[in-house]
């Protein structure tokens, strides 16, 4: 007999478990979320999103990275018949209407970007999409060059004393530590240079993009996923909150203090490189 899925839980239950954690009406929440670890959500993947949004209220605000679906980041790497069509060819960042990358981040961020009076800035590899009182705010000024450091969304989140919630997935994935990347003040840092192609008056150009290396971590701290030590120390150290939501173990912190607990722990794990 074939075997029935049922599902793990509602968004009457999500917007409990997020109120348990300490989501409140006029926050402003940066999400990552994974629903493959939360469960099947009753109504589909969306009710994640209805839930947070009805829980920070129409004064509050929700946000998500949400990149670029087909981007050509990794175009140098490609045989070189391919790099050629590329340059010739792929079409330009647009912040209206190109998909979010829900390979790379998650399903709902594409929801997000399509959602109503949703806001994005407008980088093309590191674009943010935000719905709410100041999504706006947080999306309408975004560096082409150090995406990740003044000036920023994740700058603008921790100015307005925002929150990022982790529902099931691991400390890893936390972009507002890349904030404090750029911050750290940690010699030698290493640095990624790429093409974009985006929208200048009208037409595509292809435009060299500069900042600290997000992939490979900007230098050497004992352990390349040092955002998982970051996080766990954090969390050790009595910050933040957690509750499982769904099948989801999930973590409330606030970003501003997340930030400087991260530039703190850089600055002090940093080790120089050796011959």
């Amino acid at each position: 007999m074939e075997k029935v899925e049922v599902p793990s839980i509602t968004a009457e239950q999500i917007e409990a478990g997020l109120k348990k954690i300490g989501v409140q009406a006029g926050q402003t929440v940066m999400l990552h979320a994974s629903v493959k670890a939360a469960g099947w959500v009753l109504g589909g993947p969306i009710g994640v999103l209805e839930a947070l949004l009805n829980v920070v209220t129409p004064s509050g605000t929700v946000m998500m990275l949400a990149s670029w679906e087909g981007n050509p980041y990794h175009m140098t790497q490609w045989p070189e018949e391919q790099q050629q069509a590329c340059l010739a060819q792929c079409p330009p960042f647009d912040p209206a209407t190109s998909p979010a990358d829900h390979r790379e981040m998650s399903i709902l961020a594409e929801y997000l970007r399509t959602w109503t009076d949703a806001h994005r800035s407008n980088h093309p590899l590191a674009s943010f999409v935000a719905v709410g009182q100041y999504a706006k705010w947080l999306t309408e000024v975004h560096p082409l060059q150090y995406g990740m450091g003044e000036g920023s969304p994740l700058a603008r989140l921790c100015e307005i004393k925002g929150q990022v919630l982790l529902l099931g997935v691991p400390f890893s994935n936390i972009t507002l530590l890349h904030h404090a990347e750029h911050l750290a003040r940690v010699p030698d840092k290493r640095i990624d240079r790429y093409k974009m192609p985006i929208l200048q008056d009208g037409q595509r150009v292809w435009a060299d993009i500069e900042e600290f290396d997000t992939s490979n971590g900007i230098a050497d701290f004992g352990n390349w996923d040092y955002f998982l030590d970051i996080g766990q120390a954090y969390v050790v150290s009595g910050k933040g909150s957690s509750v499982q939501i769904g099948n989801a173990q999930s973590f409330l912190f606030d970003a501003d203090d997340l930030k400087q607990f991260g530039i703190k722990w850089m600055e002090q794990n940093y080790r120089p490189a050796t011959d």
